[in-house]
């Protein structure tokens, strides 16, 4: 009888079910949209998204928002006279993404 069975399997007769394809389901949440919080020291510094002003840290500071981001890459840059600018490439897929970031002083003052 064991050989039945084996030789039944050998011979492609015997087909085991495609467990990935019977238990694919679509993704929970669809969005195109991804939103960037940041905390910021300090808190004024202002913000850029790929070259265009959106204001400061402490406008997307995640209460109530933080700054929208279509999905893809994006360069996010944080600056304030007076300290060394701060900037990354951000990729988003429709999260959302905390950032910290804290900007070292140039030494010179704030004018």
């Amino acid at each position: 009888m064991r050989s039945a069975v084996w030789a039944l399997a050998l011979s492609g007769c015997v087909q085991t079910p495609n467990v990935l394809s019977a238990r694919t389901l679509p993704p929970a949440r669809v969005t195109t949209k991804s939103e960037l919080v940041l905390s910021c020291i300090p808190k004024d510094a202002e913000v850029e998204l790929d070259g265009v002003p959106q204001g400061t840290c402490d406008d997307f500071k995640g209460e109530p928002r933080g700054l929208s981001l279509a999905k893809g890459a994006h360069r996010v840059q944080v600056k304030k006279v007076g300290y060394l600018p701060w900037d990354t490439v951000v990729e988003t897929d429709g999260t959302r993404v905390m950032m910290n970031v804290t900007l070292l002083s140039t030494g010179m003052g704030t004018p």
